[in-house]
């Protein structure tokens, strides 16, 4: 068994597992049980992570974009389970709130979120997928980071080898204008779960700063 306790700002993540385990069950291991005010979960060892030598990883992001598919229906759902809601029309907000932000660059955030609010996509985004956060059978976990935003505002498909293949799964033309967007906001997104926890001072900080300075360096090309 594993056993795990999330900081508050994460605390969404049982509630999440369970709530996939009932409607997406191939997608993720159910968990045994959780304790959604504590941000407890307990679940089944599911065995080894996925491994990229001799798995194909195209399925693995093929069965992401189904779950995303899926999913979108219920975000409403998902916002009553605690599943942070963050979209397009709410990053400029979330954007002012963060360490690095500043008043030059707040206009570039905003002409680049509506463009993404007027594409209407909004879904589940796992916001940390690799491999490690995968099983050996293709079930995700490790959803504490998710948030409910635009399903392209995502660092790990948007640099991966992948990127073609994910784009390739949502089986429709993707707007040069939408995915120039994306690739500029995704360091926001992916800024989100570190301003629940103090990053500055621990192993993350390098990381943290990263993600900053890419923030930057996007939005002013």
């Amino acid at each position: 068994m594993y056993a795990k306790a999330n900081a508050p700002g994460f605390a969404h993540e049982g509630p999440l597992v369970e709530w996939l385990a009932q409607h997406v069950p191939d997608d993720v291991v159910a968990p045994l049980a959780i304790d959604a005010a504590r941000g407890w979960v307990l679940s089944p060892d599911g065995g080894p992570t996925f491994d990229v030598g001799s798995g194909d990883w195209t399925d693995i992001v093929a069965s992401y974009v189904r779950l995303q598919k899926q999913v979108a229906p219920a975000v409403d759902e998902l916002r009553g389970i605690g599943v942070p809601y963050l979209p397009p029309s709410a990053l400029s907000a979330f954007y002012r709130r963060t360490a690095d932000a500043t008043a030059e660059l707040a206009p570039a955030v905003a002409h680049y979120a509506a463009i993404l609010t007027d594409s209407r996509r909004i879904t589940l985004e796992h916001n940390d997928l690799h491999a490690g956060n995968v099983f050996g059978g293709g079930q995700f976990f490790d959803w504490g980071d998710s948030v409910l935003t635009h399903p392209f505002l995502s660092l790990r498909m948007l640099e991966g080898d992948w990127r073609q293949q994910y784009f390739d799964a949502w089986g429709e033309p993707v707007d040069q204008r939408e995915l120039d967007a994306a690739e500029r906001l995704a360091p926001l997104v992916g800024l989100h779960p570190w301003t629940h926890i103090d990053p500055l001072t621990g192993p993350w900080a390098e990381f943290v700063a990263d993600l900053h300075a890419r923030l930057r360096r996007s939005l002013t090309l």
